[in-house]
């Protein structure tokens, strides 16, 4: 037997563009069937002999000069795309999406998302074909992209398992098209809530006889079909979790359990819609003839549903970012830049002047350099405005950084400042024009820089307590998955998406946030709205912390600006136009309190979440599912607690509970301690998977 068969390949398969800047890359698509395996795999055709499988540049010689009459800038692009090859084991593959393009798109169980393949020649279906040969597949119930993969022997028991009705499936076993392909019978979906509730009643009719006959279907599958031979033990609990998600009216289980309880407190979310890019001509309106700009409220509004022209970026970023005055005359303005331009260059001066001898009895200032020199060599080297050696612009991104170190002795540089940095310089083309406008971004977004990460750890709270309301069920997932601390979505807010986002919607997406509508924090919102995006893919493929993180990272540059920010801005009007809204969510939104009567009904909700534990919140309990005992122990033991709580017998357990109560309080001392030192090495790793 040869050493690798080849079963299935498909010439023409390309990868989509991200932007208008990016090339379409043509590959081969193939399935091939290897001793230790079956592997997908997508190669550059011209790459085929290649001995370098890590990566393929492809970078044309055309470079294309944009031209803009009005502000006489000129952009220059040079259209360039590093492409890196694909190779999955088929054991690794955890999900695909067919998106409406008829374009495909493969997840990993760890979470990596592959770009988006499109077939030029052939079908998608085909591939599916063969790929049903080796897995079963369904489609996801919340998502009809989305199409889960598993092995077909474990699709086969899990249907097994559904037919016993011990816990809540998600697949039936008769209809159409809903269950697993390849792997067995064909299902459908059936009512969760009817499974869950069935047998709850038979638990307070007769709790003895309905528990010991589950646990006697659930210990014979165990033992008799093998079942935790080939179940992941993750999937087991993942199960056992959504049993307790769907239950209701059993708040008061042993502890050690906490049931999920979702309240629909929000107004339905409206549909908004995006106005075109503000132009040069459209401007004038708010000028006058002296120069000063009036109606500042609806040109902010205005800015804020379209963004702004290219040509028209340069003069309104220096009145977003308060370099120049609104009401100010031509004249007026011509001097602020003047006497600005002058200041500029004598801090430049400055540091400039300080000699060696001072700089090694500096260490600060020192330090500060050597951070500043290293971060402006990584920074944007592949935008034609900021590549190749000697280059003037990065020279300048330097010195005014180094010059803010001088305007700023408290703050300094932090890593990320030249992240911002490089875009104002690209579209000012001034060093001290971008150095001002620097200036006034960094009073907006200073708090990210923070020594002890306090700012940005306060925006991630902001953040859980805007999910918490909007989404309960993804905040539910994330609490399961240990990973309600939003670490993943630490890039996002720090340098404001700028990684996330290619240059151009980077430049959009940033002047409709300076105009600071609808509300303060609307970047908080776009971050929600993003999530709320992936929750699908996110919930459907079971990713955890660290699949999620490396999910987060591969969709950045594969995002649709203009989808998310018609998102983020309908979220705000639902949040806005619902009553009990929580005042929490009202500050860091910069709504108005709430009135009266509907605050203290909200202040009793806040009371009961409290009773139930730290972590929760009115609109959403959450799960704690036993670790380490497998899926026998878990569903024995969750079995076991709903018995003695409608027999009574928890009630037994009270007074041994507090017998032990004070060696407890010494046990759970120690484990905060231990829970303290993971969040912060959670939170590093976090940083250094996403920022460094």
């Amino acid at each position: 037997m040869d050493e690798e068969l080849l079963v299935y390949e498909q010439d023409e398969v390309h990868t989509i563009p991200t932007s208008q800047d990016d090339l379409s890359v043509s590959g081969k698509l193939r399935i091939i069937e290897k001793r230790h395996g079956v592997v997908i795999e997508w190669r550059y055709s011209d790459d085929e002999t290649s001995t370098d499988n890590e990566w393929a540049v492809i970078n044309t010689a055309a470079v294309t000069f944009t031209h803009h009459n009005v502000s006489d800038s000129v952009e220059i692009s040079s259209p360039r795309r590093t492409v890196r090859p694909i190779s999955i084991e088929l054991v690794d593959l955890r999900s695909y999406k067919i998106c409406d393009n008829h374009s495909l798109v493969l997840i990993q169980r760890d979470g990596t998302t592959h770009p988006a393949l499109a077939f030029h020649s052939g079908s998608v279906h085909c591939f599916v074909e063969v790929l049903l040969r080796y897995v079963a597949v369904k489609k996801s119930e919340k998502d009809g992209d989305l199409y889960l993969v598993s092995d077909k022997r474990q699709a086969a028991q899990d249907q097994e398992l559904a037919a016993m009705n011990l816990v809540p499936s998600r697949w039936g076993m008769a209809g159409d098209g809903g269950g697993w392909s390849g792997g067995g019978p064909s299902g459908q979906w059936t009512s969760t809530h009817q499974r869950v509730m069935g047998f709850i009643n038979n638990l307070k009719r007769d709790p003895y006889t309905t528990a010991a006959g589950a646990l006697s279907k659930f210990y014979d599958a165990v033992l008799y079909s093998d079942v935790e031979g080939y179940v992941r033990e993750n999937d087991g609990e993942d199960e056992v979790a959504e049993l307790f998600h769907s239950l209701n009216g059993f708040e008061d289980l042993e502890p050690g359990y906490e049931l999920l309880t979702k309240k629909g407190t929000l107004n339905e979310r409206p549909k908004v819609e995006r106005l075109s890019p503000l132009t040069h001509d459209d401007f004038q309106q708010y000028v006058d003839d002296d120069g000063r700009i009036h109606d500042v409220t609806p040109l902010l509004d205005r800015i804020f549903r379209g963004g702004l022209h290219p040509n028209l970026r340069r003069e309104v970023w220096c009145f977003l970012l308060n370099h120049n005055e609104w009401n100010a005359t031509h004249i007026q303005r011509e001097e602020r830049r003047r006497s600005r331009e002058d200041l500029y260059y004598t801090m430049k001066q400055q540091w400039r002047t300080v000699t060696p001898d001072q700089e090694s009895r500096f260490s600060g200032f020192k330090e500060r350099r050597s951070l500043i020199e290293k971060d402006v060599n990584r920074t944007d080297r592949n935008h034609p405005f900021y590549e190749g050696e000697h280059n003037l612009n990065v020279t300048a991104l330097h010195d005014i950084l180094m010059t803010y170190v001088m305007y700023n002795f408290d703050l300094g540089y932090v890593q990320g400042m030249s992240d911002l940095l490089a875009p104002i310089l690209y579209v000012t083309q001034n060093e001290a024009t971008a150095f001002w406008c620097f200036v006034g971004y960094m009073d907006m977004v200073y708090r990210n820089f923070d020594m002890d990460q306090s700012g940005m750890k306060q925006q991630l709270k902001d953040m859980q307590q805007v999910v918490r309301l909007v989404d309960p069920e993804l905040m539910s997932y994330l609490e399961i998955r240990d990973s309600a601390n939003f670490y993943f979505c630490f890039r996002w807010l720090l340098v404001r998406f700028k990684r996330e986002l290619n240059y151009a919607n980077t430049l959009r997406l940033w002047e409709v946030l300076w105009t600071g509508r609808p509300c303060p924090n609307f970047h908080l919102l776009l971050a929600v709205a993003l999530l709320d995006t992936e929750k699908n893919t996110i919930m459907e493929n079971k990713f955890g912390f660290t699949e999620i993180l490396k999910h987060i990272n591969d969709i950045s540059l594969r995002i649709d600006l203009d989808a998310t920010l018609r998102k983020a801005e309908a979220i705000y009007k639902q949040i806005a136009s619902s009553p009990n809204v929580p005042d929490g969510v009202r500050t860091v939104l910069g709504l108005p309190p709430q009135e009266p009567q509907e605050q203290h009904k909200s202040n009793k909700d806040e009371d009961a979440s409290e009773r139930r534990g730290s972590g929760s919140d009115e609109d959403v309990g959450s799960v704690n599912v036993t670790e380490g005992l497998g899926l026998v122990g878990v569903v024995s033991s969750m079995i076991g607690s709903a018995v003695r709580h409608l027999g009574g017998e928890d009630m037994m357990q009270a007074s041994l509970e507090a017998v032990s109560g004070q060696q407890q309080e010494e046990g759970t001392s120690h484990q905060r301690r231990d829970t303290e030192a993971e969040t912060e090495k959670r939170f590093e790793t976090a940083l250094s998977h996403q920022f460094v």
